[in-house]
């Protein structure tokens, strides 16, 4: 496995757990001392379903509001649209028994979305003050308050519960009807729902973006590793051709400007490892890194890098227009690009051909009304260039023509290096005569004038 496949899958972030389907909750507390009442909300909520009692015994007080059993029965004869609701009923008798079931409801994970809550349970503390204490043990539970008066108003109330209570709770006065029990059971139970998986969303949310920011890193290490070993690849290719020719070569002269080529591709090698470094750190290239260099110095350092292979290929080598020309620029970057169009331009001609150069400043025409002065690169092949529609893809990252044996990466670079590093410009395009052009240009430096 190589270096770069590793080192993706080491920064690989870890696949998501799947998560379980969300369970919905329809589980409701009926707090009620009557045993009919508690009956008829039972029927009107869950009609298919057997309340689940609390084997203990209960005071047991008239309400002339209790329902008639021809009213439960009535209830129960409702239509199907009102039977497809899957509520879970639990009834306490009084407050003890009420805490003790939200307690255990807890403790097994299936907590209570709602509850009613008789006001009048003829014990030592009401409905209202039996909440406060559900909620000590369950803060989430929704509680619909039935009374038949109201002793206390909905501000008392609220401020009786607290303000981070006020809507967590709700009331309604007996006679209550069929239509307002059922509505008050599904519209507590669907906000307790739609809270709770509101909640998991948001979980899950984080947790995507922080799986999102863990799979940027590893894509930008990746992206790095490919970098490096592309550039690296292209300068070790240059190195072992001036070795090779070094070792071929009697004359010692003619040795030791091999060797010294060796060197210059060594120090740009170092120099593309530091700034991959940098962009691995996520820091960008000081604009105050450039500096002051005689463009054709860099051309005539690629050309020589190169020499090796064009005179291999037997390509021929011309310089249409050769100024000499100073800019703002990093020595080793520009190097390192006018490196991969020249191999790019010996990959397009197959076993010999020509590569055209021309380095010249913009004429007023050319800068389309920029005042600043600005020097042209154009790098031009005899190859077959590139079909036009495919030509605005090639510059993507990782987009080939060269199948196998490409990555995709040398254009993508040299787009980076040029615009981004040396805020200057860069364009391909098909020449019309014959082969590919490229087109860079850079700010030029001005000399300063003294007075």
């Amino acid at each position: 496995m190589n270096t770069v496949k590793k080192l993706s899958l080491l920064t690989m972030p870890a696949a998501p757990t799947p998560k379980p389907e969300y369970i919905y909750n329809w589980r409701v507390l009926i707090v009620e001392d009557e045993p009919s009442i508690a009956e008829g909300i039972k029927s009107i909520i869950a009609p298919t379903t057997n309340v689940v009692p609390i084997n203990r015994s209960s005071r047991q007080r008239s309400a002339p509001e209790n329902l008639s059993s021809n009213d439960i029965q009535k209830l129960n004869n409702k239509s199907d649209d009102l039977r497809s609701d899957k509520f879970e009923v639990v009834w306490a008798k009084n407050p003890t028994e009420a805490l003790e079931q939200v307690k255990l409801a807890m403790d097994s994970g299936k907590p209570f979305a709602m509850g009613f809550f008789d006001v009048m349970l003829g014990s030592e503390i009401d409905g209202i003050e039996l909440l406060k204490q559900v909620h000590l043990i369950d803060p989430k539970i929704y509680a619909v308050f039935v009374t038949a008066y109201q002793d206390r108003t909905v501000d008392a109330i609220n401020q009786f519960l607290g303000q981070d209570k006020s809507d967590r709770w709700d009331y309604m006065n007996k006679p209550f009807t069929e239509g307002s029990i059922l509505q008050k059971a599904r519209n507590s139970v669907s906000i307790w729902n739609l809270k709770e998986q509101k909640k998991l969303q948001d979980e899950e949310l984080a947790e995507a973006a922080n799986l999102l920011l863990q799979g940027d890193r590893s894509n930008a290490v990746a992206a790095v590793g490919r970098s490096v070993a592309h550039e690296f690849g292209n300068l070790l290719m240059r190195i072992m051709g001036h070795a090779e020719l070094a070792l071929m070569k009697n004359d010692p002269n003619q040795m030791l400007q091999a060797l010294k080529t060796i060197l210059n591709a060594g120090d740009t090698a170092s120099a593309v490892l530091e700034k991959f470094k940098r962009q691995l750190n996520n820091t960008e290239q000081n604009i105050n890194e450039l500096k002051p260099i005689n463009l054709n110095q860099c051309l005539d350092e690629a050309i020589n890098l190169m020499s090796y292979k064009f005179n291999k290929k037997n390509i021929k080598l011309t310089r249409i227009k050769y100024q000499q020309c100073t800019v703002f620029a990093n020595h080793h970057s520009l190097v390192q690009v006018i490196v991969n169009l020249f191999i790019n331009a010996t990959h397009a001609m197959t076993s010999s051909g020509q590569i055209d150069i021309s380095v010249a400043r913009l004429t007023a025409e050319e800068k389309n009304g920029q005042d600043e002065p600005w020097v042209e690169i154009r790098i031009r092949d005899y190859g077959p260039g590139i079909p036009e529609d495919i030509l605005p893809k090639v510059m993507d990252p990782f987009f080939t023509t060269k199948g196998k044996q490409g990555t995709g990466l040398g254009l993508s670079i040299c787009k980076e290096i040029i615009e981004a590093e040396h805020l200057g410009e860069f364009s391909i395009a098909n020449h019309p005569v014959k082969g590919l052009e490229i087109i860079i240009r850079l700010p030029e430096k001005q000399e300063v004038q003294n007075d």
